[in-house]
């Protein structure tokens, strides 16, 4: 599967894997994450642009990245956390 909506959903279980982990209380207290650079104009090396189309947009990434994402959606992503 290598469709946007695949792309997307392994952004948000990367972004939230921390926080599934007990590393932080919210996902986006983990300073090491792409989620940060994807929010702010600095320059960056990551393909900002083709993750924010792949998400529609910054307001969508950043709504569907406060919805709760359940195991069962990402589980396909990474099975073996999930057994």
């Amino acid at each position: 599967m290598t469709s946007e909506a695949y792309y997307s959903r392994l952004v948000i279980y990367i972004h939230r894997n921390p926080q599934k982990h007990g590393f932080v209380t919210d996902f986006r207290d983990w300073p090491y994450s792409s989620y940060h650079a994807l929010l702010s104009t600095k320059p960056t090396h990551l393909k900002r642009e083709d993750v924010l189309n792949w998400f529609g947009d910054l307001d969508n990434l950043v709504a569907t990245h406060q919805q709760e994402t359940t195991e069962k959606q990402i589980g396909a992503l990474a099975p073996e956390d999930f057994d």
